[in-house]
């Protein structure tokens, strides 16, 4: 059973664990599971009100540090039995193409929004749902930049938020445990859902 915390922070306190991008965070949120060997949680953040609001999808019960209001709960399984659902997903929209010497395609950013409309068809069907589009909006590609191990790097983060519709309920149950896209140790592919009205 999947484990889901909200944790507030506040821009002060950022500062002081020295949290200044999507690197960082990783980090920060890899020291609450010391217990595992491999990632096995998705997170999202947001600015919000002087501070920050992250989400943490985990498999495991985060030990919760002495920064942040942190509110942990299970979610039980009767929540991923719904039809429907209103969601929002911070994504790092890629595609793979191929580069003229190059064995391996080189992963590239998507930009126009007919191409984040048919990466996102592609990412739902594999994960078991369907995007009802009237209601879903798209917003524009912003820059995440982040530095690793002394190097500079930049994902471009597109926010979703709309409805779905489950159609294979085994998948659907896979895709919000594993999240959707790449750079997912960067705070992307976590679903986050709600009860649709």
């Amino acid at each position: 059973m999947s484990v889901l915390t909200r944790i507030r922070i506040d821009f002060r306190t950022a500062v002081r664990l020295r949290i200044k991008d999507s690197y960082s965070w990783h980090r920060a949120l890899w020291k609450v599971f010391p217990q595992n060997d491999t990632r096995d949680f998705l997170y999202r953040v947001d600015s919000c009100d002087g501070g920050f609001r992250l989400y943490l999808l985990s498999e495991s019960v985060p030990q919760i540090p002495d920064w942040g209001a942190w509110e942990t709960k299970r979610v039980p399984e009767s929540f991923l039995g719904r039809p429907v659902y209103r969601f929002q997903l911070c994504a790092n929209p890629t595609v793979k193409r191929k580069r003229e010497g190059r064995k391996n395609g080189t992963r590239t950013a998507i930009y126009e929004e007919s191409e984040l409309k048919a990466w996102l068809n592609r990412k739902a069907e594999q994960g078991g749902f369907a995007v009802n589009w009237p209601a879903t909006q798209i917003g524009p590609p912003i820059n995440q930049p982040f530095i690793k191990k002394g190097r500079r790097g930049n994902h471009k983060r597109v926010d979703y938020q709309g409805l779905l519709a489950v159609e294979n309920r085994e998948r659907f149950k896979e895709c919000f445990k594993k999240g959707i896209g790449s750079a997912k140790a960067f705070g992307f592919g976590l679903l986050v859902l709600g009860p649709a009205n």
